[in-house]
Parts: C-alpha cells; sequence; structure tokens
C-alpha cells in the first residue's frame, strides 16, 4: 500500500511578508473608511470622467483617467462613484506595500511594517485614499520611481541593471505630465539614491529621450477622447495649442514663484499647521493646535530625526535620499507652488480682505508627510534595537505600539461613511436639480453645485434635461462654446469677451427665447444674481431663486408654495449634526440645504447662507 503524496507547501519569501502584511492593514482599513458614494470638490467631476471617458478640468490628467476607467471596471459591482474611489484605495495600499519593501531593506521587517503603517494612516494620505482624487495614483508612481532608484543604487549591482533601473526612472518622470506633476517631486531623492555606478553615456541619454517621447506621448490620448465627443471635455484639446493650454492650466491664473501671493514665512508656517493635523488629528479636531496633539506631532518629529540619523549610519545614500524627500516634499513644494495661506491660518498676520486659498491645500504635500512617517517607524526601530541589548525581548517591543498612534487617533475623522456626510452631496445635487423646471438652466457657483451635478447627468443619466451653467467658467472660451452649441450663446460671445454682465444676460435672453426657465444656485453670490437681470427681482424656491418680474430690482421674496415642496423633499436626516472636523463644504452644503426652511423674511439663514439682501 502506497502512502499519500505530501501536499505541497505554497511558503511565501520573507521578503514580501512585510510589504504583504503592510498592504493588508493598510487596505483594511482605507476600506472601511473609504466614502461609499460622491464626495465634494474635484471628486464627482473626476468620477464622472473616470466613467464616462471624458476630459476633467485642466490638466486633464489623460493616464489618471484611462488607469482609473480600467481599474474600477473590476469594482463596477460597488457602483459607479465607489468603484472610483477604489482606484485610490488600492493605489494607497500599494504605496505602502512599496515603502515597507524599501524600509525592510533598512530596518528590518518589524520596522518596515510599523513605518509604512505610521505613513500611511498620516491623515493627508488617509484622506486621498479613501476618496476619488489623482493624489493616490501619483503616490504610487512617486513610491515606485523611489524603490527604482533605490535599487539602482544599491552595492552589488550590476552596471546594467542600474543602467536599466535610471531608464525607468526618466520614463516614470515622463509619466508625470500626463499624469500629474506631483509626481515630479520625488525626482530629486530618487536621483540621490541612483547616484551610483557607471557614468552616463551618450547612448544612454538617447534611450532617456526617447522614453521621455514614449511617457509623454500619453498625452495625446486627450485629443483621441476629445474626439469621442464626450459631455465633460474641459479646454477643448481640438488642436496644438489648445492641448497645450490644457497642459499648461492656463484657464487658471497659475502663480509664479514671484511675487509671492504670501509672505514665505508664512506659506512655510502653514505646511507646519498642515503638519500638526497628520499624526493625531482625532485627538483635536480642529486647526487650532492642542497641547496634546502638538506634543504627538513634535514626539514624531523627534522619532523621524532618529530615523533620519538611523538610516544615514545604515547608508549615507539612503539618509541623504530621505532628507531630500522630506524637504522636497514639505517646504520644497511650498516655495515652488507659491500659495495664498490657507482659509483657516494666517489670522492677523494677512491684511484684512486679502484673499485665502479656496479650501485646504494640504494634499499638495502628501509626499513629505509620507516620507515623515516612513522616517518615524526607522526612529521606532532603533529605540527597539537598543531597548533590545539591554532588556528582555517582550519589553523592547512595547515602543512598537507607538505606531499604532495615527492609526488608532485618526480612524474616527478619517470615517467617509459617517452621516450625514457620507450622501450629503448626493442629496444636494439631486435636490439641486429637482429645485429646476424641465429643460430649465441652472447658474451655479462653482464646483461643489456642479461637480455632482454632471455626475448625476452624465453617469446615471439624471435630470440630464437641465443644463448647469458654471458662472466662473464663463470667462473661458472653450466653455462659451459649449454653451454656444447649446444654444445659450451667440458666436459673437464666444469669440470676444464682453465681461461677466453681458454674457450672463446672454444666458438669460437665450434661455428665455427658447422656454427655457431660468434658476440660480443660492450658492451663487448675490452680486453675479444680479448680474444676471437688473430689472427684476427674485423669489427664493429653497436650493434656487428664480426671476420675480413683481419684486423690486435686486430684492428678494419667498415662493412660499415652492419652499413647501423643497422642505418636504428634503430627507430629515441629512440635516443631523456634522462632526466637527468634517470637511467645511459639508457644513456649507448643509447650511444652504437649510435654506428650504425659510418661512419668514427675519430668518437669519436668509442673509448668513441664502446669500440674500
Amino acid at each position: 500500500m502506497t502512502s499519500p503524496t505530501p501536499r505541497a507547501r505554497v511558503q511565501m519569501p520573507g521578503s514580501v511578508i512585510a510589504p504583504v502584511l503592510a498592504m493588508v492593514v493598510l487596505f483594511s482599513a482605507y476600506l472601511a473608511t473609504a466614502a461609499p458614494d460622491l464626495t465634494f470638490w474635484d471628486a464627482s467631476e473626476l468620477v464622472t470622467a473616470a466613467r464616462t471617458l471624458g476630459i476633467p478640468h485642466p490638466p486633464g490628467t489623460p493616464l489618471w483617467v484611462l488607469i482609473a476607467h480600467v481599474v474600477s471596471n473590476a469594482f463596477s459591482n460597488t457602483g459607479p462613484a465607489r468603484a472610483v474611489t477604489m482606484v485610490s484605495v488600492l493605489a494607497s495600499a500599494l504605496v505602502g506595500g512599496v515603502g515597507a519593501s524599501m524600509l525592510q531593506r533598512w530596518v528590518g521587517s518589524r520596522g518596515a511594517v510599523v513605518g509604512a503603517v505610521i505613513a500611511g494612516t498620516m491623515t493627508t494620505v488617509w484622506s486621498n485614499a479613501t476618496e476619488t482624487e489623482v493624489y493616490a495614483v501619483s503616490l504610487l508612481f512617486s513610491a515606485l520611481m523611489l524603490a527604482v532608484g533605490e535599487f539602482a543604487g544599491r552595492p552589488g549591482v550590476s552596471d546594467q541593471a542600474r543602467r536599466r533601473a535610471r531608464a525607468v526612472i526618466v520614463f516614470v518622470a515622463a509619466l508625470a505630465i500626463p499624469l500629474h506633476l506631483s509626481v515630479l517631486v520625488a525626482l530629486p531623492a530618487a536621483l540621490v539614491l541612483a547616484w551610483a555606478g557607471p557614468r552616463v553615456r551618450v547612448v544612454d541619454v538617447i534611450g532617456w529621450a526617447a522614453l521621455c517621447l514614449l511617457g509623454l506621448s500619453a498625452v495625446a490620448v486627450l485629443p483621441l477622447l476629445f474626439a469621442t465627443g464626450p459631455e465633460l471635455a474641459s479646454g477643448h484639446p481640438d488642436s496644438l495649442s489648445a492641448l497645450v493650454a490644457v497642459l499648461r492650466r492656463e484657464q487658471y491664473q497659475v502663480a509664479g514663484l514671484l511675487p509671492r501671493m504670501a509672505p514665505l514665512w508664512l506659506q512655510l508656517a502653514n505646511v507646519f499647521e498642515w503638519a500638526d493635523w497628520q499624526v493625531a488629528f482625532g485627538v483635536h479636531p480642529l486647526p487650532t493646535p492642542s497641547v496634546p496633539r502638538t506634543l504627538l506631532t513634535l514626539s514624531f518629529v523627534w522619532l523621524a530625526a532618529l530615523g533620519l540619523r538611523t538610516l544615514w549610519r545604515h547608508e549615507a545614500r539612503v539618509g541623504r535620499a530621505m532628507l531630500v524627500l522630506l524637504i522636497s516634499g514639505t517646504m520644497g513644494v511650498a516655495v515652488w507652488l507659491n500659495m495664498r495661506a490657507g482659509p483657516t491660518f494666517g489670522g492677523h498676520f494677512i491684511a484684512a480682505g486679502a484673499l485665502h486659498e479656496a479650501r485646504e491645500r494640504d494634499y499638495f504635500f502628501v509626499l513629505g508627510f509620507w516620507s515623515w512617517g516612513l522616517l518615524a517607524g526607522a526612529g521606532l526601530a532603533a529605540i527597539s534595537a537598543a531597548l533590545a541589548k539591554r532588556l528582555p525581548t517582550p519589553i523592547a517591543a512595547l515602543p512598537w505600539l507607538i505606531g499604532a498612534v495615527p492609526l488608532v487617533a485618526n480612524r474616527s475623522v478619517m470615517d467617509r461613511t459617517r452621516e450625514p456626510i457620507a450622501m450629503m452631496p448626493r442629496t444636494y445635487a439631486r435636490l439641486l436639480l429637482d429645485a429646476v423646471p424641465p429643460r430649465g438652466v441652472l447658474l451655479a457657483a462653482g464646483d461643489n453645485d456642479t461637480f455632482p451635478l454632471w455626475y448625476l447627468q452624465q453617469v446615471e443619466d439624471y435630470r440630464s434635461d437641465v443644463t448647469v451653467v458654471t458662472v466662473p467658467l464663463l470667462g473661458a472660451t472653450w466653455y462659451r462654446e459649449a454653451l454656444a452649441a447649446r444654444r445659450l450663446l451667440p458666436t459673437d460671445a464666444v469669440r470676444s469677451w464682453t465681461g461677466l454682465d453681458a454674457t450672463l444676460r446672454s444666458v438669460l435672453i437665450r434661455a428665455t427665447e427658447d422656454g427655457r426657465q431660468v434658476r440660480v444656485s443660492v450658492l451663487l453670490a448675490r452680486a453675479d444674481r444680479n448680474r444676471v437681470d437688473r430689472t427684476q427681482g427674485w423669489a427664493l424656491q429653497g436650493l434656487v431663486y428664480a426671476p420675480s418680474a413683481t419684486t423690486a430690482p435686486g430684492a428678494i421674496t419667498l415662493d412660499a408654495a415652492a419652499l413647501a415642496r423643497a422642505r418636504e423633499q428634503l430627507p430629515r436626516s441629512v440635516l443631523a449634526p456634522i462632526p466637527a472636523n468634517a470637511d467645511p463644504a459639508v457644513a456649507q452644503m448643509q447650511a444652504l440645504l437649510r435654506c428650504t426652511q425659510v418661512q419668514r423674511f427675519d430668518d437669519p439663514l436668509l442673509v448668513s447662507s441664502c446669500n440674500a439682501p
């Protein structure tokens, strides 16, 4: 009788255990807290672009659109919005794996897992991982560039392998143009890591040039997408000049290095404000600093400094590269972007009435915060190793628990599944579209009363009869072309910019001639609303104002019947208290939803939220 053949055992190589474990921990955290549906700002527009192969706002990010479209198809059973968000979840988890694979070589498996988890649970990294945005995929490309650079500079690697790795770095850097320029923030550190081995040859430079052209060729996706006629086609890149305009973001007023939009010291101080939110924002979930939260922040700064020293002693090349990465991802980005002060920063240091950024821009510094987390993990590894020489192993392992601080402290504030936050964008968008008559025209104020509506119309085919006119985009020629195609502007208003007043008036006249009723979002500033028609007043109908011929010019009245219908349609759950740490956009849109509750002229909501006189 023959004995049974023993089953073959599949054994995971030791070198992949730490990266896989880090990915599993981070993927689980991200999946549990990821947005179940739409979120505000750019996310809804990007979901629309990914699902319809459209062109989002400049620079168009064509490579991201293709990646998101393909990858999100694997998660299509979760719904269109959640499926695209899963791209960020997966990319951010992979970032953790790449970070752990590098740390493992420098500080060992435990330090690799802990460092990757710390880096992945910094609030900005976590936030980018749980909604649809380009920054998670961009961070993955940056991490891959760093990993390739780390390999290229290792002792003992053959010259041929080094040259191939350098070529990969060049190719990934070129992909930053069609993906997102934030990838290039990692390039200086990647070059420091790879700076070893053979001298550069002429044939290498020729090969790099070819790879650059290959990577840059992905921008050709933009005119190809436009040729398919997507409804979302920002910039209309139908010519070389239009394509360059999209890539250069000429639609916006992009600041140069000089003059500074705010004092340089204040811009750098703003980075430190955002840094104080990274480690333990849940301890004090407000922009202002607090003693316990800031002490935890400073303790992780000390851990990172210790980790940097450890890496420098391990291999000077690695220490130099991590220092360059930290500086490039924080101070370097602040100097290059030249931004205004954040909405919660500046105080009396900024002149009264000075412009601030529309929202917090911490996401631009995600690579710097991620590198900080890796260094903190290396610091904990150094402490544990030092203790292991003097104390029993269980006690020496206790410092590893510190690495769980960001995961535990930030878990609740990073949870996008909480109500009323989770469904606020969809609820607001549906109610706003429903407030417009059939075939109506809605004048919108910007991102948050435009992008969720575009998603509903173009992805879910909900109220596609309504034309949304986004007032801030009227200055762009391509946008006026799109409105002219819908018979809302004459051709002469496309060729030359006649001013906002004349353009808004043309939209009203054309819509009226076509038998289409016009409504104005309550988010639109009162001055812009009055530009639409200076001959009559406006009637508040809930989330919109309607022209009122019986009301004095510039004045408002209350449409009691329409307000009553709006109150009936409003789910009471969306008016539930919002956590203090929620995105200010959520609070703003909830305040706008409360405009449906107005019943008297002395209601303070009319002025504070509904843009009444």
